[in-house]
């Protein structure tokens, strides 16, 4: 008979429990909330410069690094002055105002020249993609408003792939050496970012808000820690610049 009344009296006092707090008042500067969404970053970087393509530092395209690899492209300007990282990013008070938080992100701008008269095609793509922790002071203004500065802080990773293609290319022919006028290279470098924000928080839902931040990515690729293909170490003619203001837009579910 006790054994059928344990699960009653264990629901019972758990429920005495929850209505004796409702008396309890809690300390107004105890903070609390976190949350998790899609987060896009709008990094307003003008893509061929940061890259180090040309070997001669100078403006002319044409006598770089690609024009050298017969890849030369005559306009890089398709390449745009934005890189879009699509990614997510999380975040939750630890404790009083402090929050933490964590941003992944990867983004990529490419182009394509073909030659007409022989059909030889040339692919460009330059890829950034970025793992980051963050750390914030919370200054809330009403209920569902709120301001904080903080900063990013990780590590990032440029990627630069040129692809030149004749004809068809075959899966065999990748590996028996007798595919030899489609070639690959991927060049690509880690180095570390820091990006100091400002944010605001808007909660226009009871489990859902949206939250903005403007700040300045700072990192440089030296030179000397590139490597081709991931297995050999390249030293590029220059360091690769990604200083550049990003305004992130965060959807996000929690509180």
């Amino acid at each position: 008979m006790v054994k059928r009344l344990l699960p009653f009296m264990i629901t019972m006092g758990l429920f005495s429990s929850l209505l004796a707090q409702r008396d309890i008042e809690y300390p107004s500067e105890s903070y609390l909330g976190g949350g998790i969404g899609y987060t896009p970053t709008f990094l307003m970087l003008d893509v061929a410069k940061a890259f180090p393509f040309n070997i001669a530092r100078e403006d002319d395209i044409s006598t770089g690094l690609l024009d050298s690899s017969g890849l030369n492209f005559d306009d890089l300007s398709p390449l745009g002055t934005m890189l879009v990282l699509h990614g997510v990013e999380g975040f939750g008070n630890i404790t009083g105002n402090w929050r933490v938080g964590a941003y992944v992100g990867l983004g990529s701008n490419s182009i394509t020249r073909v030659d007409s008269a022989t059909q030889e095609t040339v692919d460009l793509k330059l890829t950034l993609m970025t793992g980051n922790a963050s750390i914030e002071f919370v200054i809330p203004l009403f209920s569902n408003l709120e301001i904080a500065a903080g900063s990013l802080f990780g590590y990032s990773r440029a990627i630069i792939q040129f692809a030149h293609t004749s004809g068809s290319p075959s899966w065999a022919g990748q590996f028996d050496g007798t595919d030899t006028t489609n070639t690959i290279v991927a060049l690509s470098g880690t180095f570390f970012s820091f990006q100091p924000y400002v944010a605001v928080k808007l909660q226009f839902l009871d489990r859902a808000g949206l939250r903005m931040s403007a700040g300045y990515q700072i990192g440089t690729l030296p030179a000397n820690r590139w490597s081709m293909n991931d297995f050999q170490k390249i030293v590029a003619p220059s360091a690769g610049n990604f200083n550049a203001v990003a305004v992130r837009v965060m959807l996000y579910l929690g509180i």
